[in-house]
Protein backbone atom coordinates (compact mmCIF):
# COMPACT_ATOMS: atom_id res chain seq x y z
CA UNK A 1 0.00 0.00 0.00
CA UNK A 2 2.53 2.31 1.46
CA UNK A 3 4.68 1.37 -2.26
CA UNK A 4 1.40 2.22 -4.16
CA UNK A 5 1.08 5.77 -2.90
CA UNK A 6 4.67 6.60 -2.59
CA UNK A 7 4.46 6.16 -6.79
CA UNK A 8 1.90 9.28 -7.13
CA UNK A 9 3.73 11.33 -4.60
CA UNK A 10 7.19 10.66 -5.56
CA UNK A 11 9.78 13.83 -5.87
CA UNK A 12 12.63 11.81 -7.44
CA UNK A 13 12.80 9.95 -10.91
CA UNK A 14 11.69 10.31 -13.82
CA UNK A 15 8.24 9.76 -15.73
CA UNK A 16 7.42 9.19 -19.21
CA UNK A 17 5.17 10.97 -21.50
CA UNK A 18 2.65 8.47 -21.58
CA UNK A 19 2.73 7.40 -18.10
CA UNK A 20 2.50 10.79 -16.98
CA UNK A 21 -0.80 11.61 -19.31
CA UNK A 22 -1.87 8.34 -18.29
CA UNK A 23 -1.78 9.70 -13.94
CA UNK A 24 -2.84 13.00 -14.99
CA UNK A 25 -6.05 11.31 -16.31
CA UNK A 26 -6.39 9.30 -13.65
CA UNK A 27 -5.69 11.86 -10.41
CA UNK A 28 -8.12 14.06 -12.56
CA UNK A 29 -11.07 11.97 -12.64
CA UNK A 30 -10.44 10.17 -9.27
CA UNK A 31 -10.74 14.11 -7.92
CA UNK A 32 -13.67 14.65 -10.14
CA UNK A 33 -15.44 11.75 -9.00
CA UNK A 34 -14.59 12.52 -5.27
CA UNK A 35 -15.70 16.28 -5.56
CA UNK A 36 -18.99 15.47 -6.90
CA UNK A 37 -19.61 12.66 -4.65
CA UNK A 38 -18.81 14.86 -1.43
CA UNK A 39 -20.46 17.77 -2.94
CA UNK A 40 -23.91 15.97 -2.86
CA UNK A 41 -23.48 14.16 0.20
CA UNK A 42 -21.87 16.04 2.34
CA UNK A 43 -22.01 19.66 1.52
CA UNK A 44 -19.81 22.08 -0.58
CA UNK A 45 -17.03 22.80 1.96
CA UNK A 46 -15.99 19.45 2.35
CA UNK A 47 -14.55 19.80 -1.39
CA UNK A 48 -12.08 21.57 0.09
CA UNK A 49 -10.32 18.67 1.61
CA UNK A 50 -9.43 17.21 -1.81
CA UNK A 51 -7.41 20.26 -3.34
CA UNK A 52 -4.18 19.95 -1.15
CA UNK A 53 -3.37 15.90 -1.98
CA UNK A 54 -4.96 16.44 -6.01
CA UNK A 55 -2.03 19.19 -5.64
CA UNK A 56 0.74 17.42 -4.32
CA UNK A 57 0.01 14.88 -6.72
CA UNK A 58 0.53 16.96 -9.66
CA UNK A 59 3.16 18.93 -8.52
CA UNK A 60 4.89 15.34 -8.15
CA UNK A 61 3.95 14.58 -11.85
CA UNK A 62 4.95 17.37 -12.92
CA UNK A 63 8.35 17.78 -11.46
CA UNK A 64 8.92 13.96 -12.33
CA UNK A 65 7.85 14.62 -16.12
CA UNK A 66 10.50 18.11 -15.95
CA UNK A 67 12.91 15.59 -15.03
CA UNK A 68 12.78 13.28 -17.51
CA UNK A 69 13.72 16.55 -20.06
CA UNK A 70 16.68 17.32 -17.53
CA UNK A 71 15.11 20.56 -16.64
CA UNK A 72 14.72 20.84 -12.75
CA UNK A 73 10.96 21.67 -10.93
CA UNK A 74 12.06 25.22 -11.03
CA UNK A 75 10.58 25.10 -14.67
CA UNK A 76 6.99 24.74 -12.59
CA UNK A 77 7.43 28.58 -11.99
CA UNK A 78 7.36 29.59 -15.83
CA UNK A 79 3.42 29.98 -15.35
CA UNK A 80 4.27 33.23 -13.65
CA UNK A 81 4.24 34.76 -16.83
CA UNK A 82 1.21 36.24 -18.38
CA UNK A 83 -0.69 34.09 -21.84
CA UNK A 84 2.78 32.61 -22.53
CA UNK A 85 4.31 30.99 -19.16
CA UNK A 86 1.25 28.59 -19.17
CA UNK A 87 1.58 27.94 -22.95
CA UNK A 88 5.14 26.61 -22.75
CA UNK A 89 4.88 24.90 -19.48
CA UNK A 90 2.02 22.85 -21.19
CA UNK A 91 4.13 22.36 -24.41
CA UNK A 92 7.13 21.37 -22.26
CA UNK A 93 4.63 18.39 -20.13
CA UNK A 94 2.68 17.18 -23.05
CA UNK A 95 4.66 17.67 -25.99
CA UNK A 96 8.31 17.30 -25.21
CA UNK A 97 10.22 14.06 -25.76
CA UNK A 98 12.23 13.12 -22.70
CA UNK A 99 16.30 12.97 -23.17
CA UNK A 100 17.82 9.90 -24.17
CA UNK A 101 19.50 7.41 -22.12
CA UNK A 102 20.35 8.25 -18.04
CA UNK A 103 20.54 12.08 -17.42
CA UNK A 104 21.35 13.73 -13.57
CA UNK A 105 17.49 12.76 -12.47
CA UNK A 106 17.99 9.24 -13.23
CA UNK A 107 17.59 6.30 -15.67
CA UNK A 108 15.74 6.07 -19.05
CA UNK A 109 12.09 5.21 -18.27
CA UNK A 110 11.61 4.10 -21.77
CA UNK A 111 14.69 1.60 -21.29
CA UNK A 112 13.69 -0.01 -18.10
CA UNK A 113 13.38 -3.60 -18.32
CA UNK A 114 15.01 -3.76 -21.67
CA UNK A 115 17.96 -5.83 -21.85
CA UNK A 116 19.71 -5.09 -25.52
CA UNK A 117 22.20 -8.15 -25.01
CA UNK A 118 18.88 -10.59 -24.80
CA UNK A 119 18.47 -12.76 -27.63
CA UNK A 120 15.08 -15.39 -28.83
CA UNK A 121 15.72 -18.03 -29.68
CA UNK A 122 12.96 -20.24 -31.17
CA UNK A 123 13.82 -23.53 -31.46
CA UNK A 124 10.80 -26.16 -32.89
CA UNK A 125 9.58 -28.25 -30.45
Amino acid sequence: MANAVSGWVRWQGRLRRRDFLARLVIATAVFVVLFVFLDRVVGYDSTLLLYPPYFIVLASLFVRRLHDQARSAGWLLVPIVPLLGPLILAWRLLLTRGTHGANQYGDDPRLRGYDYLQVQIHEPA
